[in-house]
């Protein structure tokens, strides 16, 4: 790469974080709000899952394997990916811990 160009990049670089600190405090709020959407939409999952799972296949087995096949086969996705969504969660709250204490302390002043 030539020095022009890696200067060039630089004072890009340079720009994007001077951005960053000026909106960190909100950066830091919308990043952690979209942690925790990323929970609430793998329990709402769960739970779509897990209610037609109950009033599609254990309320109907009585009518045939067919119609306990489609539940299965309608509420397995939604079970999957609200687990799937339950350890995203956590594995993003781990990675992210240090900004939440952050968020903690400005909170507090």
């Amino acid at each position: 790469m030539k020095e022009e160009a890696v200067d060039k990049e630089l004072v890009r670089w340079n720009d994007i974080f001077k951005n960053l600190i000026v909106d960190a405090k909100e950066l830091t709020k919308d990043l952690l709000q979209g942690i925790n959407y990323v929970l609430g939409s793998g329990i709402l999952l769960l739970a779509m899952g897990f209610l037609t799972i109950y009033f599609v296949v254990i309320r109907n087995v009585q009518m045939g394997s067919d119609f306990v096949l489609i539940g299965l086969v309608v509420s397995s996705p939604a079970v999957i990916l609200g687990l799937w969504n339950i350890k995203k969660y956590f594995d993003l709250r781990k990675k992210y811990s240090r900004l939440y204490l952050y968020q903690r302390e400005m909170e507090r002043g």
